[in-house]
């Protein structure tokens, strides 16, 4: 029974309109104008003005940080840093172009699946990445792994469902209808990246994107194409030499002495007069042992026997070779390992997760099968083969692998008993430098390297070879097949070849046309790295050629998975198209379909939260039955599909609702309707409400004259009582402590404040920010009190 309010007076209606719009008051200039504007249309000029604003962008993007749960830290452990802001201003960009609603989130779900994706496709989709990390030394790997992969289907369950699926992970749902079997069919959509568990303190986990400029992928571009016609050169040029069959099948007899950098016999073991202590390899001061290993009698003289107890060796005569680098090794070995998740390092300096594991390495995994990698970062920019065949224990054998500095997977060979190996590739895709760098720091040194035990400090299983090892021999080029060949005979004089060895191969690579093209290929790989090394990496997604099998897991635990399962939407929503991938893309296009009855419903009832103070539906995070019903049914169908029929245009949206009388309205209430309709459900005034944490000192800022308006860039430390970072964690070397921005950068926007997971800003924190650990999507935020 009642009837509308009175439309506000212009001055508080244009304050009500700029703050809900662009989240800042309205200057002086913007007062006056719209005040002295008596023309019938002045209000909706304004409207239009306010929507194309930077500010409207930053607006809108504000409440969507919060709903994807960015952050400028991992969280957790450590809470490190990490580099995502980059799609944070994808994000303001996105709302400045008005891009529509369905295209907005589907880039943001599954752009890197859209046909010829392109990198702002792929950029998009690092919402899905924007969960906590953890890198706490002691955790397990597949149980984080896991968790990220069910966090981000209850984010999309929460932001575009409005519902709770996060209640079906332990047990079918207590009162929607949603079985944790298909919750599990959900998250399956989102478990088909390359991704690890534990990651690095300070670095972004893999699959990443690197982030190129036109400028700097035009020089790449160039390198690449320049590189691949020199590359096809000495290819024909080593089939031109071998076609000529004048080659001698001889190896000179001082082959291995050429390019060797270390021969280790591990014959005997003496006291450092050193003041660390260890002891020396053969007299060696650069390869040193900490504890004095077992000598025992070996392929050739004797050998070390290692036990597993810090008896490993370090070897500190070796460059720390980059990717484009020539080099080989070779050993004998005899293991008496092989044990079910285990593996056992060769040698090697692959590095610990706070060096992003950088290097290479040589080893045994749990089946006893030759890997060798090339490592930059896992998941996402290394190289790694594997035999095919396994190890057999307690029996010598002659190990090796060489490696051409091509980059790729097939530039690496493995050998056994002079014999090269069929290898599988697990994975071939090596972009930025190996050399090993320090922990935390992230500076270059030249770590040892490392025999019988790997660098890892934390995984609980380190690697660590129990067996013989004898005769190691590290080399600066490419061993051939007959050189590898050659070190396995028994023989130390060379003596007639093998007819089944071709020599021809060892005398192409001493061939002058040979050595001059590799010298300009090098340099131009030379070249593309340092162009690549600086380029900032965001975490995003990228789904793996094979799909990863999916489960059920009895009451959500990662160590009791019960059957498998296929990425499948719930039953109590229309059916999966047919005609639709069955992948995050197939998803998205499932989200705007016409018959979906939710994904429009929940986001117009978020903007008209946004607006009014609180939703049509009072819990915008639940449209299930725990939640409440529309007070205004119809209105929100009405709204919702205007929404869809106008292109998800977003803007379009909040002019409509900003537009009404029903948004014009005071805000003073009488007593009548105070008494009958505390709550303003039946909208017959404006609301008033609480402005979010960022808006507050936004405000402050704008009236002190003090705000800084640029747009986008790097988030920003703004003032902060001394130490509070250092007093939480110690862990994170780049944010160990909190150094305050300079000159302009203190008067940002709260938009652009560092959000550090464990310790947010002071200024958040007193007015509720959340720390955005999870998805949120805030409820009502009206004054309004209870009766």
């Amino acid at each position: 029974g009642f009837k509308p309010s009175p439309e506000a007076h212009k001055e508080r209606l244009l304050r009500r309109l700029t703050i809900d719009l662009t989240g800042l008051p309205p200057t002086i200039q913007q007062l006056d104008s719209f005040l002295e504007d008596h023309r019938d249309d002045a209000y909706e000029r304004i409207v239009d003005s306010l929507l194309k604003t930077d500010a409207n962008a930053e607006r809108l993007a504000l409440d969507w940080m919060d709903l994807s749960r960015y952050a400028d830290s991992h969280g957790k452990h450590a809470d490190g840093y990490r580099m995502m802001w980059p799609w944070r201003d994808w994000v303001i960009e996105s709302f400045k172009k008005n891009r529509p609603y369905d295209q907005f989130v589907t880039w943001q779900l599954a752009g890197d699946l859209l046909p010829d994706a392109s990198q702002e496709n792929k950029l998009a989709t690092a919402f899905n990445r924007n969960h906590p990390i953890t890198s706490e030394g002691g955790a397990i790997d597949e149980e984080n792994r896991l968790n990220y992969v069910w966090d981000r289907a209850e984010t999309v369950g929460t932001a575009f469902m409005g519902l709770t699926i996060a209640c079906a992970r332990c047990h079918d749902h207590k009162f929607d209808p949603i079985s944790q079997k298909e919750y599990f069919q959900m998250a399956a959509f989102f478990d088909n990246i390359k991704e690890i568990g534990v990651s690095g303190n300070d670095v972004n986990a893999g699959p990443v994107l690197p982030l190129l400029n036109s400028q700097t992928k035009q020089a790449l571009d160039s390198i690449k194409q320049t590189l691949n016609g020199k590359e096809q050169e000495l290819l024909v040029t080593k089939k031109e030499l071998a076609d000529l069959k004048t080659y001698i099948k001889r190896l000179p007899e001082n082959f291995r002495e050429k390019d060797l950098i270390g021969h280790y016999a591990m014959d005997k073991v003496s006291q450092s007069t050193n003041k660390d202590g260890r002891y020396l390899v053969d007299d060696n001061p650069k390869v040193t042992i900490k504890k004095k290993p077992i000598v025992t009698k070996g392929k050739k003289d004797n050998a070390y026997e290692f036990t597993g107890e810090y008896d490993e060796v370090y070897i500190d005569n070796t460059p720390n070779f980059e990717w484009m680098d020539k080099f080989s090794a070779s050993l004998w070995i005899n293991t008496k390992k092989r044990q079910a998740g285990k593996t056992q390092t060769l040698i090697g300096t692959v590095g610990s997760k706070n060096s992003m594991w950088r290097g290479w390495d040589f080893h045994l995994d749990s089946l006893n099968r030759l890997n060798a990698r090339l490592v930059s970062s896992l998941s996402h920019d290394y190289i790694h083969i594997r035999t095919k065949d396994s190890i057999k224990k307690h029996t010598w054998k002659h190990v090796a692998f060489s490696y051409d500095g091509s980059g790729k997977a097939k530039g690496l060979k493995i050998y056994i008993d002079g014999q090269e190996q069929s290898i599988e590739t697990p994975y071939d895709r090596l972009y930025k430098s190996i050399k090993t760098i320090k922990d935390k720091e992230h500076t270059l040194y030249t770590r040892s390297v490392k025999v019988a035990r790997n660098y890892s400090v934390s995984t609980g299983e380190n690697g660590i070879f129990q067996g013989k090892i004898d005769d190691i021999r590290i080399y600066a080029r490419t061993l051939s097949p007959l050189e590898v060949a050659c070190l396995f005979r028994k023989d130390k004089q060379i003596s007639e070849i093998p007819d089944d060895i071709a020599a021809s191969q060892y005398w192409i690579n001493q061939s002058p046309r040979v050595k001059t093209l590799e010298k300009e290929i090098k340099t131009l790989r030379a070249n593309w790295l340092q162009l690549i090394q600086p380029v900032p990496e965001i975490m995003v997604m990228e789904e793996m050629p094979e799909k990863r099998r999916a489960f059920l897991y009895d009451r959500g635990d990662y160590e009791q998975p019960l059957y498998e399962v296929t990425a499948e939407v719930p039953e109590v929503l229309p059916d999966f198209p047919e005609n639709y991938p069955k992948n995050r893309l197939g998803l998205a296009k499932w989200f705007f379909s016409e018959e979906h009855p939710l994904t429009a419903r929940v986001v117009v009832n978020r903007y008209w939260q946004m607006l009014f103070g609180k939703g049509l539906v009072g819990t915008p995070e639940d449209f299930g039955v725990q939640g409440a019903l529309p007070t205004h049914p119809e209105l929100l169908d009405w709204l919702s599909v205007t929404f869809m029929e106008r292109n998800w245009n977003v803007k379009e949206l909040l002019k409509t609702m900003v537009m009404s009388h029903t948004y014009r309205q005071s805000s003073r209430s009488s007593g009548q309707m105070h008494e009958k309709d505390p709550m303003n459900t039946y909208l017959s005034r404006s609301n008033s409400y609480r402005l979010p944490a960022e808006m507050i000192r936004d405000n402050a800022l704008a009236a002190s004259g003090l705000l800084v308006q640029h747009v986008g860039g790097k988030s920003v430390l703004p003032y902060q009582p001394e130490n509070l970072w250092i007093e939480k964690s110690n862990f994170s070397h780049k944010l160990l402590r909190y150094k305050e921005s300079e000159g302009d950068s203190l008067y940002r926007r709260g938009l652009y404040t560092f959000i550090r997971r464990t310790s947010p800003h002071p200024a958040m924190l007193a007015f509720d920010a959340p720390a955005r650990d999870v998805c949120t999507v805030k409820r009502e935020n009206t004054n309004t009190p209870l009766q």
